[in-house]
């Protein structure tokens, strides 16, 4: 599948329109410009010159020589025995025939006379007639001066262009980029404990004001949403707390009071499902909660995981296998006891449920707490499933129970991560790795 790139916003795309746009019309003020400089050195004069110059010198065979006209922008001299008109300019007098002009289009005056400067733009021919030469001028010094005139209202044009442009994208850049940039600055920097927060409405533009505040109004309506949350959470955790304490004494009680034995069983079961009960109620609560920035609690795990081995001790009764302590090696984490015991329990549990001969051994090394058993009855894949799809839930799986999805939510919550393999030996191989929260004392 061909990777996306981060998409381009309004402001990127209205900027290369601007400036292709701009680029369009310098390209066509340039074509413009060069071909009007172009046409004072046109092949038109040429095919003109040589009209003109071969009526005049119908003229001049004809005797007519005193009608040829000397001023205007059409002139011409006829130089006989090489002495023409007093007004004859003396850098036309002595050319040889020929097209002649001052813009380099046919042969320059610049080479031919070295003094020849500054006497206006135009195009000459001379033509040799039997008893002298015939000398015709057009004047293009008007047209060329126009012509430059219009070139720098290209340069003019273009200028502004360019400064129209820029100040166009520098416009959108302080009234679109930059109010939307600082309205997701601020909601980015927003305290989600602070729920009275919300955006500033002050904006210039009107757009910007309309995003701000329907961003306010759905987080008034989140507000409410976890208001009403939590304020059922804590209706439900008094409501589960007190017949949980109740159950919890009533227990303790008939303990103490001599039952038959045929009933410590029962009352084992019942003991540990409160047990396991107020663990689930104390995890959901507390990952109901947002993390807090107060002290952190912290676990010392090669000591809290033998107790936690022996808690479960009774889950063999009537089973030929053991639950024994590997490797534990020195490791601090910051993560509440009761998290890591709802987590690890958990393995535990699946552990020992489908283990019916042989073992079960917990074990601790490099900041990784494993749980491998040498049962059969496990399917490794089906529970990697079982997890990755908890972990797309918001709620558990109908059918699943609460473990798997609540292992999902404290890995979520530590960074946490739970794998589960085939052992090598056979069985299975669960692990959770707790190096995110694991720091030196």
């Amino acid at each position: 599948m061909p990777k996306i790139g981060k998409p381009h916003g309004v402001h990127w795309w209205i900027s290369v329109a601007l400036i292709l746009f701009g680029f369009v019309a310098l390209v066509a003020l340039a074509a413009q410009s060069i071909s009007g400089q172009l046409l004072v050195m046109h092949p038109y004069w040429v095919d003109l010159l040589e009209s003109v110059s071969a009526d005049h010198a119908a003229r001049v065979r004809e005797g007519r020589s005193g009608s040829l006209p000397s001023e205007g922008i059409v002139r011409s001299w006829y130089v006989e025995n090489g002495s023409g008109p007093p007004h004859l300019p003396a850098y036309l007098a002595k050319l040889p025939p020929g097209n002649y002009s001052t813009e380099g289009s046919y042969r320059s005056f610049f080479k031919e006379v070295p003094d020849f400067r500054g006497t206006g733009a135009f195009h000459a021919r001379v033509v040799a007639l039997p008893a002298g030469r015939l000398v015709t001028v057009i004047d293009i010094e008007k047209l060329e001066s126009q012509q430059n005139r219009y070139a720098m209202m290209s340069v003019v044009w273009a200028v502004l262009l360019v400064l129209l442009i820029g100040g166009a994208i520098a416009w959108l850049h302080a009234n679109l980029v930059r109010p939307v940039r600082d309205l997701a600055n601020r909601m980015r920097t927003m305290d989600p404990q602070d729920r009275g927060s919300r955006l500033p409405t002050d904006y210039k533009r009107e757009e910007i004001q309309v995003i701000a505040q329907a961003s306010n109004a759905h987080l008034e309506r989140v507000d409410q949403f976890i208001n009403r949350e939590r304020s059922l959470l804590d209706q439900a955790s008094h409501e589960f707390r007190t017949p949980i304490a109740v159950i919890a004494g009533a227990v303790d009680v008939l303990k103490k009071i001599r039952l038959p034995d045929a009933s410590r069983p029962a009352l084992e079961r019942i003991e540990h499902a409160v047990e396991d009960l107020s663990e689930t109620m104390v995890a959901l609560l507390y990952l109901a909660r947002e993390p807090d920035s107060g002290p952190i609690d912290v676990t010392v795990l090669h000591e809290f995981l033998p107790r936690l081995v022996g808690d479960h001790e009774h889950l063999l009764r009537g089973k030929s296998a053991e639950l024994r302590v590997g490797e534990l090696e020195p490791t601090f984490i910051a993560a509440p006891e009761s998290m890591v015991r709802i987590a690890v329990s958990n393995l535990i549990r699946n552990a020992i449920e489908n283990t019916e001969v042989g073992h079960v051994e917990v074990s601790l090394k490099n900041g990784v707490v494993s749980v491998t058993d040498s049962g059969s009855g496990f399917d490794p894949v089906e529970a990697a499933r079982r997890y990755r799809d908890s972990l797309r839930q918001s709620t558990p799986v109908r059918g699943q129970g609460l473990g798997l999805f609540l292992i999902g939510r404290i890995c979520d919550r530590f960074r946490w991560m739970l794998s589960i393999d085939a052992a090598i030996a056979g069985g299975t191989r669960a692990t959770l790795d707790v190096t995110a929260s694991a720091f030196a004392p």
